[in-house]
């Protein structure tokens, strides 16, 4: 590693998109659309998740958390909802040595939402795009003011194992 460089506490390991659900209205004129999707007829709404906390015989604690989407894709012509689902993703975190507690709830508050947040928006966007909705342009999320006066709490199962 170089002079002045610091190393980050936390290894991603790995994602799962955990969930993907979708209805739309059953009308002919949503099946014949192809138009692409704008931001401004899309509602996004996010929910962050608790992040849960293992610790096992090596020492190093591992990180489970994720976040959820619900999604409304709206018809420009009429203003109706022709779509609605829900995508949500859950990630795996390690950190090989202690982490200071402020430290740990900010990357967990803050950092784990925000690296997930790019995996489950390309997931979202590959999906709808194979499921016949054309090009979708996601509004952008600002991870960090969602997060930042958020309560979440650290699940510590470290005790069970």
């Amino acid at each position: 590693m170089a002079d002045g460089s610091i190393a980050a506490p936390f290894d991603f390991l790995s994602y799962k998109i955990d969930k993907i659900e979708m209805n739309m209205e059953k009308k002919v004129g949503y099946l014949i659309n192809n138009a692409p999707v704008f931001s401004e007829d899309i509602n996004l709404s996010i929910k962050l998740r608790n992040t849960e906390k293992y610790v096992f015989e090596d020492g190093a604690s591992h990180y489970i958390g994720g976040l959820s989407t619900l999604i409304e894709l709206i018809d420009k012509e009429t203003k109706s909802v022709m779509l609605k689902g829900e995508f949500g993703i859950s990630g795996v975190f390690i950190a090989k040595e202690p982490v200071e507690k402020n430290a740990e709830e900010n990357f967990a508050r803050i950092n784990l939402p925000a690296i997930l947040m790019p995996y489950l928006r390309a997931s979202m966007t590959n999906t709808l795009s194979s499921a016949g909705f054309g090009t979708i342009l996601f509004p952008l999320v600002n991870i960090y003011e969602l997060a930042k006066n958020k309560n979440l709490p650290i699940i510590d199962h470290s005790a069970e194992n």
